[in-house]
């Protein structure tokens, strides 16, 4: 008898099978010599199948998180940051974003899992990109948050959100105005964002308000640098992460 999360992960590795296979057709048909007409509807072939294989990777992702998914360490948090957005990069160069990163002059340490922290970061400054005006900006900033947090921010100057929206706005699947705006997504990056930030031992929130933009703020255990921690240390960090991941999937499941 397989359990929900087992029957989603088998369900959607068969769907990834057949789903391929349209893209693969779909790109060698964007290589014949096609008139408008046919070239809008490839295009919109590959848009969907996109869309769908993205749906589907963030399935098994929400699906399958566990306490064992997440190995906390020490990690350079400016380092992390600079590689997010060097692979976000293109994306706002497209919309002609201007993208600025501060951060302090002695290096930033964060207790985290370094592929988990490089998720959430990539999450947060691709919706930052998503939801920006053309032309407007992006700014992640990181500093010590006194002596015992790591304060990350991703702030936009895009269409910004309501309160209402706000109250909603880490539940899985909801979209908020996303549709209205042309704005692709499944509504689950910024629920995984929140699972994987608790289990970290961190928290995170959002301000905004309507056409003025957006700022999430992820604060997370300050570390010393990778080597200088006892692992004894690194062991006892890591517990409540797990609890906290186990309250985020409970609450999930709830929904």
């Amino acid at each position: 008898m397989f359990s929900n999360s087992q029957a989603l992960s088998r369900a959607s590795h068969e769907l990834r099978t057949p789903l391929n296979a349209i893209l693969g057709f779909g790109q060698l048909l964007a290589l014949d010599e096609l008139n408008e007409s046919q070239r809008h509807s490839v295009d919109q072939i590959m848009a969907g199948g996109r869309h769908l294989l993205a749906l589907i990777e963030d399935l098994l992702d929400h699906s399958s998180l566990t306490a064992a998914d997440v190995e906390l360490a020490p990690v350079d948090v400016h380092a992390e940051m600079a590689d997010a957005l060097a692979m976000c990069g293109p994306l706002a160069a497209e919309k002609s974003l201007t993208v600025e990163l501060k951060t302090q002059d002695r290096p930033l340490w964060a207790m985290g899992d370094r592929r988990r922290l490089m998720q959430i970061l990539l999450n947060l400054i691709s919706n930052a990109i998503k939801y920006n005006r053309p032309s407007g900006s992006i700014t992640l900033t990181a500093a010590s948050d006194g002596d015992e947090q790591v304060r990350i921010e991703v702030s936009d100057t895009g269409i910004g959100m309501t309160e209402a929206q706000l109250a909603r706005l880490f539940t899985p699947f909801e979209r908020l105005d996303a549709a209205r705006h042309g704005i692709q997504g499944n509504g689950l990056g910024l629920a995984v964002t929140k699972a994987l930030t608790e289990a970290m031992g961190g928290t995170i929130e959002v301000a905004a308000a309507p056409r003025a933009g957006a700022v999430f703020t992820v604060r997370l255990p300050a570390a010393l640098p990778a080597g200088a921690m006892p692992a004894a240390a690194t062991r006892a960090q890591a517990l409540p992460g797990a609890q906290a991941l186990a309250r985020a999937q409970a609450l999930a499941h709830a929904a």
